[in-house]
């Protein structure tokens, strides 16, 4: 009877092994399982940090990140769900904090981002994915639209008690409602173009949400299904949906 209970124990020692092994197994198996990953080289950096980061409830959080101690070089991992856009973060304690952080389109494959430490964020070159390259065209003419405002709103802060007349007033605002409305429909139009990429909806949640909202809707339903049930999808119809209430 005894020698009965020894082999059951063992056995139960057996099946209770292996379902630990197996669950070690499983967990580095998931640790390693990232579907998304960027390497790229910072040139002048020798000392820092650089942090892979993502907007998790409205708050950035840290997915990964390298050290640089007299390399250049560095490696970051994610797992992806879809297609979001992410951050990448330099820590070089320099004091500019926000000045050395890259938003980016994040898809699930390869890609390289090289760039330098005195300009991070004006020297990046970024490729591997399509979101990406589309939305670099858009924000490199977007950036010409946003020279405009930069023009009006010194021409409005240079203005004195006996310079701010109504007439100089009026037009400042003439100005500043023709730019909007260029901006306006540059990213509707834009979003329109590349109404099959998950940028589209991010652009005019970003760009156009001045919008009236029954001319953003009808360009959300020009985009497929896959696009509208993105992350980025789901905000814009939200947002379409409260505009419309405030009609």
């Amino acid at each position: 009877m005894m020698h009965i209970c020894s082999r059951k124990i063992y056995t139960m020692k057996k099946v209770l092994f292996l379902l630990i092994a197996i669950t070690i197994i499983s967990s580095c198996s998931n640790s390693n399982s990232s579907n998304f990953s960027i390497t790229g080289t910072i040139d002048g950096i020798k000392v820092g940090k650089i942090f892979l980061k993502r907007l998790q409830d409205s708050v950035l959080i840290d997915v990964d990140s390298a050290l640089f101690d007299g390399n250049s070089d560095y490696t970051l991992k994610a797992d992806l769900n879809q297609t979001e856009i992410m951050y990448l973060h330099l820590d070089v304690k320099d004091g500019a904090e926000f000045n050395d952080r890259l938003l980016f389109f994040a898809e699930d494959t390869a890609m390289t981002i090289n760039s330098s430490l005195n300009k991070f964020e004006a020297d990046a070159v970024i490729t591997g994915s399509k979101n990406q390259d589309i939305y670099t065209v858009y924000k490199s003419n977007n950036d010409k639209l946003n020279k405009v405002y930069t023009a009006i709103v010194k021409r409005s802060m240079s203005l004195t008690d006996d310079t701010r007349t109504i007439a100089v007033t009026d037009s400042i605002h003439t100005a500043y409602d023709k730019y909007l409305k260029k901006k306006v429909l540059y990213a509707i139009n834009y979003a329109q173009l590349h109404k099959d990429k998950e940028v589209a909806p991010y652009i005019l949640i970003s760009e156009a949400s001045e919008a009236n909202p029954i001319l953003l809707d009808s360009v959300f339903q020009k985009m497929p299904k896959k696009i509208q049930t993105t992350v980025y999808g789901k905000q814009l119809s939200e947002l379409i949906e409260k505009n419309k209430t405030i009609l």
